[in-house]
């Protein structure tokens, strides 16, 4: 039976500002694909409808409006009311397939509207195409969860993900949201929270989403592994012997290989010498070499402070690493 992920109250408590939390937990599935084009699109909006309850699909967002709009009584471009009149799914994203079709940069989302502060978690779906300096478009599809959406169902997406769109890498698991009108304070925070729970990610896709045709986050609950490099010798290796692991399960999809480290989340808390450590650590020798490094460094007092905080926390399952050694705050 599916259900809920529970985490540590340390790990869950958070500073108030203004009556919100500096940080939340919450469940993310993001993937990096190779291309994007308007079927898959419309699929990967017909995937989240069908595991978001239909009252959470409330709000779109596009560069066209710049603002949130609700879903029922739509902001529509010129061309959105054309393609309503012609009965077309998701109107309101007209103007996101056009810019697919032209080959520009995109950006479509969908929310629930439920902010930092609420119990239930945010339901949220982006779909994002940018480009650098003229290069091809870098695209990448994040969902996100509250944490009463369980665990296997989480696993169920990314492997239906991973037989549809031929992916670079993907990965998921419980992630840090943040109050953006206090970041700085969040992130300092976070930094906190990261030294002791090493099983919750940071997202960093503003800064790195670029870079991810060719380098992998730091080991997840959930990675995916696409080609090209599935298909490396020396990483292909690497990844038949970690099948040997029986507490990691691992499936071959169609685009990419899909890797679940453990039973379920967890926020792997250094304090209590969690168990499954183990098995980030196996998959970090897996991705050795691939894994991102000199990158930004992350807002907040402690990756501020500290010289290389962010790069330590991203191998921090990797040897050698000094993310354990790191100062904490005062």
């Amino acid at each position: 039976m599916d259900s809920a992920v529970e985490f540590p109250p340390a790990l869950l408590k958070s500073e108030l500002v203004n009556g919100r939390p500096l940080n939340k937990i919450l469940l993310e599935l993001v993937i990096y694909p190779k291309n994007l084009t308007v079927a898959q699109f419309d699929w990967v909006l017909d995937l989240y409808s069908a595991v978001c309850p239909h009252d959470r699909i409330k709000l779109f967002q596009i560069p066209e409006s710049q603002v949130w709009s609700a879903v029922v009584t739509p902001y529509l471009t010129q061309t959105a009311r054309a393609a309503l009149a012609d009965g077309r799914g998701y109107a309101y994203f007209e103007a996101a397939r056009r810019r697919i079709l032209e080959n520009r940069p995109v950006e479509a989302r969908l929310w629930d509207g439920c902010e930092i502060e609420d119990e239930r978690g945010s339901f949220a779906l982006t779909v994002q195409g940018l480009k650098y300096k003229a290069r091809e478009t870098c695209w990448h599809i994040r969902f996100l969860f509250p944490l009463s959406f369980s665990a296997d169902q989480l696993v169920r997406l990314a492997r239906t993900v991973a037989d549809r769109i031929d992916l670079y890498s993907g990965h998921g698991g419980p992630v840090f949201a943040y109050f953006p009108d206090a970041k700085r304070e969040a992130f300092s925070e976070i930094y906190a929270k990261a030294r002791r729970f090493w099983g919750v990610d940071i997202d960093m896709l503003d800064s790195v989403g670029h870079r991810m045709r060719r380098e992998l986050k730091s080991p997840c609950w959930l990675n995916l592994l696409g080609s090209p490099l599935r298909t490396d010798v020396d990483l292909l290796g690497r990844m038949n012997a970690l099948r040997a692991e029986q507490e990691i399960r691992i499936y071959d999809q169609v685009f990419s290989t899909v890797f679940v480290l453990g039973r379920e989340p967890s926020g792997l808390d250094r304090n209590r010498l969690a168990k499954d450590v183990h098995l980030y650590q196996a998959m970090a020798k897996v991705m050795n070499g691939h894994i991102l490094e000199i990158v930004d460094p992350l807002p907040g007092d402690g990756f501020l402070a500290n010289a290389d905080a962010t790069d330590e926390w991203l191998h921090r399952f990797s040897p050698g690493s000094d993310w354990s050694m790191l100062r904490g705050l005062q």
